[in-house]
């Protein structure tokens, strides 16, 4: 009786153990796909986060070179009347005649 009920227990836990193996390796397979998946929907992501970045810096960069010819022509604008005023101040100072 003890080598019946010996054996019967053994077949019973290598049969259970089988199949919470089976089990395991499922489960496993299963966190796996969802892992990958993730993975990819992460890289996804993180490709549209950075074309949408890519695409700001450009307004940006467009804007800021916008600025610039703006206060480029500005400067051009306010040297040219800063030549008048000299040219005018070095014009009236040889026409005036120098006190001594």
């Amino acid at each position: 009786m003890r080598l019946k009920n010996t054996l019967l227990l053994t077949i019973l836990a290598l049969g259970l153990g089988a199949c919470t193996r089976n089990e395991v390796n499922s489960n496993a397979h299963e966190a796996g796909r969802e892992a990958r998946e993730a993975g990819r929907e992460i890289k996804e992501g993180s490709k549209s986060a950075a074309k949408e970045t890519g695409k700001v810096a450009h307004e940006v960069a467009e804007e800021t070179k916008d600025a610039a010819q703006k206060l480029g022509r500005g400067l051009k604008k306010a040297g040219k009347e800063m030549k008048e005023g000299w040219n005018e101040a070095a014009e009236k100072s040889r026409t005036t005649p120098e006190k001594k």
